[in-house]
């Protein structure tokens, strides 16, 4: 327990020992201790009292009553520990407070009370060190107040908090997993389309080739009727469109051209079959420097160059469409730009899904796949045409 031979390190509050003045202006303050010792006496909000050296109250205040239950002839007399539960009684607190506050000057915190009926509620407690003019520990001054209902908005506020962002993580998770699924199905789907073209090409396309050669043999043969002979020449002309066919949808769903040459060789090839496919004009340009990227990169871009030119045909009307293959700041660029009508403008990032309902499905899932490799798809559009950007890392 702190005692009278305590000095503090911080300005203490100063009591004077010695006899009231006489004179006039006595009576005056006499008048303002009386005035305060009322003032603190009537403050409900805050229990303010007084402890002598050992931490024994002294003075009790209506606020301490209405506060901690108490009546002052009730706990005047008794030690302040009374205040304290269990565990910081254990702990040795109520020692702790007061040797910090007679070091100190004051000691202040936040914590668990008791009340008389042995409630608990939150309190602000502000323990001040009070000395004489001498600089001797006459005891000390304690104001609590309860901050229960503060206390407990704070702490719903940080159970909301939490809860958000317990719900944000989730949803995070939700959205990485659902990344991921859109990731896999659209590498299935790669995989699926190589399985298939390689089957039309090795399987369909070989049937329809042996057809020819047999249909070809029978219309040299002699002996047959020059209206057989007709109809044996328009199956081989039907036989030889259908191998085309079944050559340009193998190429479409997978080009070969693509792994063994690369994105710079698979895109002019790209849209000379296209320009033939649709009427539309085709231009494109090629950056010299530009050279092979990953094999999930290359692909990417390749299938975002088919949905661009996809749209363009379907929607914007334009008769002509300009592609660039280029490098710029460590990146890799397929810009599709088309003179057609226009549509909602914006990124991923800030067209809030719009565009990606203008453009369809698989730009969204092209986005997905270049988010997945550290890119992005970056869509403008105005009245005199869009432009349409795959940009992957070129490394």
């Amino acid at each position: 327990m702190p005692d009278s031979s305590v000095q503090s390190s911080a300005p203490p509050t100063q009591v004077s020992r010695s006899a009231p003045m006489q004179g006039p202006g006595n009576d005056t303050v006499l008048q303002t201790d009386r005035r305060f010792a009322l003032l603190t006496e009537a403050v409900q909000d805050y229990a303010i009292f007084m402890l002598d050296p050992r931490g024994i109250v002294v003075s009790w205040n209506k606020g301490a009553q209405r506060i901690k239950g108490y009546l002052a002839p009730e706990i005047i007399g008794k030690h302040f520990s009374c205040f304290y539960p269990e565990v910081d009684l254990r702990n040795g607190k109520p020692q702790m407070e007061l040797e910090i506050a007679a070091r100190e000057g004051r000691f202040e915190e936040e914590g668990w009370r008791l009340r008389k009926d042995g409630s608990r509620f939150w309190a602000h407690v502000t323990i001040t060190a009070v000395r004489d003019d001498t600089g001797t520990l006459i005891g000390f001054g304690k104001v609590t107040h309860d901050s229960t209902a503060r206390m407990e908005v704070e702490k719903a506020l940080q159970k909301e908090v939490e809860e958000k962002r317990r719900i944000e993580r989730r949803l995070s998770d939700s959205e990485q997993s659902l990344r991921r699924l859109s990731l896999h199905l659209l590498r299935t789907q790669d995989e699926e389309r190589r399985r298939i073209g390689r089957d039309l090409h090795d399987s369909v396309g070989q049937y329809l080739a042996v057809l020819k050669i047999r249909l070809d043999s029978l219309a040299l043969a002699e002996g047959g009727s020059e209206e057989v002979r007709r109809e044996v020449v328009e199956c081989i002309r039907l036989v030889e469109d259908s191998i085309t066919e079944v050559r340009t949808v193998s190429y479409l769903l997978y080009p070969p051209m693509l792994d063994e040459q690369g994105l710079k060789s698979a895109v002019p090839w790209y849209l000379d079959g296209f320009s033939a496919r649709s009427g539309i004009q085709m231009s494109f340009d090629l950056d010299r420097d530009f050279g092979r990227l990953s094999r999930e990169a290359e692909l990417a871009l390749f299938r975002v160059l088919q949905e661009s030119l996809t749209n363009v045909h379907r929607h914007s009307g334009s008769p002509t469409a300009h592609v660039r293959l280029f490098l710029k700041d460590g990146m890799a660029i397929l810009r599709v730009e088309d003179k057609g009508n226009g549509i909602s403008s914006g990124t991923p990032e800030d067209g809030g899904g719009d565009w990606l309902g203008a453009l369809g499905v698989g730009l969204r899932g092209m986005n997905e796949r270049m988010q997945q490799l550290g890119g992005k798809l970056e869509v403008v559009s105005t009245k005199q045409g869009t432009i349409v950007s795959g940009i992957v890392p070129a490394t």
